[in-house]
């Protein structure tokens, strides 16, 4: 999961540098973010709604759960980090691309978009969860928390700060790690959650911006 991830990111930094030096800039849908959120998603739902994929995170959940492993907490709270970062760089003195009044309402509204396709999902399909608690587990909302924000900040900082797009695509990885180590969630629930994050940030700056 994490080398597919950074896999796609890698594409997304050459495809949009390619695209800067063209010209083409910010007022267009950007294809590339938007296909590796759908194909992440994808990848996702494959896992648990079709039977073949859906025994590999079964086996996975397994092994964690076979591994007698101690459930860890920090992913309650590291989820909302890379969602603050943006607004506390900015007062810290690292400004983003846009004012900060522009990027709250951005940051906003993808969140806002991303949380009714998420709970749609949630209720719709209604997935129970691997540790048998609830019948809401696909997809993550921890993850789409800490990928909605890790998106962000690659658009926000990417091309000056570098390290805080990596920074907070890292955070976001381990919450979704996270969330199977915790026997949360499967790991098709991860990939969607961080393919839906993606998205939304794609589709609300092509909207908003």
């Amino acid at each position: 999961m994490v080398l597919c991830i950074a896999l796609l990111l890698s594409s997304i930094a050459r495809t949009e540098a390619q695209a800067d030096t063209t010209g083409l800039r910010l007022h267009s849908l950007r294809p590339v973010p938007l296909a590796s959120g759908f194909l992440l998603g994808t990848a996702g739902s494959l896992m648990t709604f079709q039977p073949e994929a859906n025994q590999l995170e079964v086996r996975l959940r397994n092994e964690v759960v076979g591994a007698n492993l101690q459930r860890v907490y920090f992913d309650d709270y590291v989820q909302y980090l890379p969602a603050v970062a943006p607004m506390a760089l900015n007062l810290c003195g690292l400004h983003s691309r846009h004012s900060l009044s522009r990027m709250a309402m951005l940051e906003g509204g993808s969140y806002l978009l991303g949380l009714g396709w998420l709970y749609t999902m949630k209720y719709g399909f209604a997935v129970q969860r691997p540790d048998g608690a609830a019948f809401n587990s696909f997809p993550s909302g921890h993850t789409f928390i800490s990928f909605t924000g890790a998106e962000i900040l690659r658009r926000e900082y990417g091309e000056e700060y570098p390290w805080i797009a990596v920074a907070g695509y890292t955070v976001a990885i381990v919450v979704g790690a996270m969330r199977v180590w915790n026997n949360r969630h499967w790991a098709g629930d991860v990939l969607a959650g961080a393919g839906l994050g993606i998205m939304s940030v794609t589709l609300a700056y092509w909207a908003l911006d």
